[in-house]
């Protein structure tokens, strides 16, 4: 399979082509000024799991990352969120901050009461926690 073929069969089985949803969390920071790593990690570690457990977000193929290894194609996913952990957001107060896009929604001070708030409502409700945000901040 060429780079580019792999790279296409990556992003189908990880829904992008299909996501409505895109969070960023800081978390495992370089520099934990805004939170305890120890929390962030964990409050990652909570959005994994429940995206996973609500079917919202798709794995990736098993052999992605192994170049030696000449893939089939993957099947696509069907999730609709995906997540990436941000080394810094770069607000670097009262953390841990997430931001959701495409909305361009900002929260911050979560904890995991928060965190499912969050997922709950905005990423699979599409609604924003208003009570819950600091800024908005949508890409144009």
């Amino acid at each position: 399979m060429e780079p580019q073929e792999r790279l296409e069969n990556i992003a189908e089985a990880l829904s992008i082509p299909r996501v409505q949803r895109h969070i960023l969390l800081c978390a495992d920071q370089t520099n934990d000024k805004c939170a305890p790593r120890s929390v962030t990690n964990e409050l990652w570690t909570h959005l994994k799991n429940r995206l996973k457990a609500l079917d919202a977000a798709s794995a990736p193929p098993k052999w992605q990352g192994d170049m030696d290894h000449d893939p089939d194609p993957a099947e696509p996913g069907h999730g609709s969120v995906l997540r990436t952990k941000a080394d810094c957001l770069r607000i670097c107060e009262q953390g841990c901050i997430a931001v959701v896009y495409p909305e361009g929604t900002w929260y911050a001070n979560l904890d995991i009461a928060k965190l499912d708030r969050i997922i709950d409502e905005h990423l699979m409700g599409g609604e924003p926690v208003d009570e819950l945000a600091f800024a908005v901040g949508g890409l144009s």
